[in-house]
């Protein structure tokens, strides 16, 4: 297959965002004017004409009991409270239309400019005193982490601005306080106008919710769940849904085999046959039946995990669970193989050398977690998730033949560090005896004695399709790695994104945001153009989207969906057009909510893993799906009217919305106006006279509590 290259910024484009410099207004460890006096400041301190000269000044971070640059208090504890202010110029032709404010605090802090309150973070609602303490202590990997604010432009200035800061402590005992920050502009950003699956605004960060929680400008499809009647052979589909695969029939993106994981025990693998409806633009359930794994030489499998897909159209099943059994008496151990699939016939195609059907013993036994095979069909990379932790690499005898090959082991050259990092960025593959049971049945105790390096949790490896490069996650290392295969070798081993308190920052429908990476790495996919899709499975069981040109020191990720309460995302797919992804929602909570899907249909997954499509709105369901959905969810309905306006605008809810975020976008995709609404409001009189004055047409995006949303085009009279 011929890679296609793209310029980073066609591949900014395709994600919705301009590429442009962004300016620092002040940077990180710049110097402050603080006050360190265990005593109350004058109400006017905040204000820009307040006497600050005789402050002491001293460079960020600033603070006592961690890591600073300077020490206030004289290094002693117990101070409550602590004052900070710094001046600045600025342009304001030369500002973002909101403007990013970063700041490192330990504990709660109180934010003004030019005297304007215009950041509360982990402080009570109400008068703020100077014993009034922070909400929560902050500690461990929190108390390093820059969070991110958003400032409107029109707080500022032209010319001299002061920000100035109360820093709260959380307890008069405590035994650090510590802050730093910085200001700069927002990159601008344009509407999204691409057809890629991977053109969307990120969703705000949450907790998880009653439902999932897409962007807007996605919908998504039930393909099924578990408990479904299979149209074939008669039983039901079984629950824990895992990997799932799309396998094109004869190449097709709209007609294909969907195969799904089951991760229980006994375990299985529902095989359906699914076809897209081009005038309705919904997907078809036509067939759905159970793989069979009855035969006496299988001993049926378990806990079928993750998986992959051949080049050459079969599914490769992996189970994670070994056991030490031999019921058959083959000499080899029943569980934790991978088993080769026909989806078109839903057998097992896998054979032992006398015929009968086998798993592939030659690829070894280990809590088998998934495996990605290169274009060329001769290699095979997959890791385990258990056992010795680590990842291998599988050289086939033959090209599409994974019977029979040699199996190495990754070692780096020189280990990890303490928190999970590679100390160098070299490797080298060791050979693994593989050519007899003795062997297969002992293969992680094999590899771990030859060297082979212990990760943690290695859930999913994948091959970039722009380099070629080999990315693997390992969960409890909460670390995303890629390396260059250079055959006995590896170089250019590095961690390529994560760390469970590394924070990325986005721009989402309320401005620029930031939300840690947090734990669970889990499935990892790549569409064709480079974009590496992360979903977890722990923290807050997001799927995650990194561009290609994404660097630890230059991040450029986003955020994707939320699944619904104990929930995790498995397995997402791509149609070889990438125009759909298929995914599966396991083990959510019975107490989640019904939804309504792009069918316009009420829909009912609670408690019962299940299988879905996702893909632009334009891509699924029409239109008059979307007034059905609006009809259907009786309890979320709103109406914005009038619609042409003249300004004023009244935005009705039959029973109320909580906690209302309202973001107006000019169609040149600038924010121009943004408000959250806080408690339950059945009525918004808003105004967007002076918005619509300079453009014509405006798109609301309007949030709240339990995922609702909703986006609407708002024109002037």
């Amino acid at each position: 297959m011929k890679k296609k290259l793209l310029t980073i910024g066609a591949l900014a484009l395709l994600a919705g965002t301009v590429v442009q410099a962004q300016t620092f207004i002040f940077n990180k460890n710049s110097a402050w004017n603080y006050k360190d006096l265990d005593q109350a400041q004058p109400d006017g301190w905040k204000t820009k004409t307040y006497d600050i000269s005789s402050w002491p000044v001293g460079n960020g971070p600033l603070g006592y009991g961690d890591p600073v640059t300077t020490t206030i208090h004289n290094g002693a504890t117990g101070l409550l409270t602590a004052y900070f202010a710094k001046d600045f110029t600025v342009d304001l032709s030369t500002l973002s239309d909101h403007m990013e404010l970063g700041i490192m605090r330990d504990d709660g802090i109180v934010v003004y400019l030019n005297g304007e309150e215009v950041v509360r973070d982990n402080m009570p609602a109400g008068a703020i005193t100077f014993n009034t303490l922070s909400s929560t202590i902050i500690d461990g990997a929190a108390e390093s982490t820059y969070n991110i604010f958003s400032i409107p432009k029109s707080k500022f200035v032209n010319g001299v601005n002061r920000i100035s800061i109360e820093l709260h402590n959380r307890s008069a005992g405590s035994s650090d306080l510590r802050i730093d920050a910085y200001l700069k502009t927002i990159p601008a950003t344009t509407a999204c106008n691409g057809t890629h699956i991977s053109c969307f605004t990120s969703i705000v960060p949450t907790a998880q919710t009653n439902k999932l929680i897409i962007p807007a400008e996605h919908k998504y499809q039930l393909i099924l769940k578990e408990g479904d009647n299979y149209t074939e052979g008669g039983g039901l589909v079984g629950g824990q849904n895992d990997f799932t695969a799309y396998v094109a029939k004869t190449g097709s993106s709209t007609n294909g085999y969907l195969s799904v994981n089951h991760e229980t025990n006994p375990g299985g693998v529902t095989m359906a046959e699914i076809n897209y409806n081009a005038s309705t633009k919904l997907w078809q359930l036509t067939k759905s039946r159970a793989v069979s794994f009855s035969a006496p030489s299988l001993v049926q499998t378990i806990r079928n995990c993750s998986g992959g897909i051949t080049p050459w159209g079969t599914v490769v099943t992996a189970e994670e669970s070994v056991t030490s059994n031999d019921v058959n008496n083959d000499g080899h151990k029943d569980y934790g193989w991978f088993v080769e699939i026909d989806p078109a016939t839903a057998q097992v195609i896998s054979k032992n050398p006398d015929g009968s059907k086998g798993k592939l013993w030659q690829m070894g036994i280990m809590n088998h977690e998934n495996v990605v095979i290169n274009n060329a069909g001769t290699i095979a990379y997959y890791g385990e998730d258990g056992g010795t932790h680590m990842v291998y690499k599988y050289v086939m005898d033959t090209p599409n033949d994974l019977s029979s090959g040699n199996l190495y082991v990754l070692k780096l050259d020189q280990g990890l560090t303490t928190a999970g990092d590679p100390v160098g960025t070299t490797a080298t593959w060791i050979q693994v005896p593989n050519k007899d049971a003795a062997d297969q049945n002992n293969t992680s105790q094999l590899a771990y004695s030859l060297g082979g390096t212990k990760f943690n949790g290695v859930e999913d490896v994948d091959i970039s399709p722009l380099d070629g490069k080999i990315y693997f996650t390992a969960k409890g290392l909460d670390r995303v790695y890629r390396l260059q295969d250079n055959g006995a070798t590896a170089s250019q081993v590095e961690t390529f994104a994560g760390g469970a308190s590394t924070s990325y920052s986005f721009n989402t429908s309320q401005g620029m945001m930031s939300e840690a990476w947090g734990d669970g790495n889990d499935n990892l996919t790549f569409d064709e153009l480079g974009n590496l899709w992360v979903l977890q499975d722990g923290g807050k069981n997001y799927i995650w989207v990194i561009a290609p040109d994404h660097t630890q020191a230059n991040p450029k990720v986003r955020l994707f969906a939320s699944m619904p309460a104990g929930s995790e995302p498995t397995g997402l797919t791509f149609t070889p057009d990438h125009k759909f992804g298929f995914f599966s929602i396991q083990h959510p909570d019975s107490t989640i909510s019904t939804d309504v899907d792009a069918t316009g249909n009420t829909i009912d997954y609670r408690g019962k893993s299940a299988t879905i499509v996702v893909a632009l709105k334009a891509n699924l369901g029409t239109d008059s799906t979307l007034g059905t959905i609006e009809n259907n969810v009786t309890e979320n309905t709103i109406s914005i009217a009038p619609n042409p306006t003249s300004g004023i605008v009244k935005i009705n809810s039959a029973k109320g919305l909580k906690d209302i975020s309202v973001t107006a976008y000019s169609m040149d995709g600038k924010i121009v106006y943004t408000k959250k609404f806080n408690g339950l409001n059945k009525v918004l009189d808003l105004d967007f006279t002076s918005q619509l004055n300079a453009s014509r047409t405006l798109i609301l995006n309007i949030e709240a509590e339990g995922g609702f949303q909703k986006t609407v085009k708002l024109l002037k009279k």
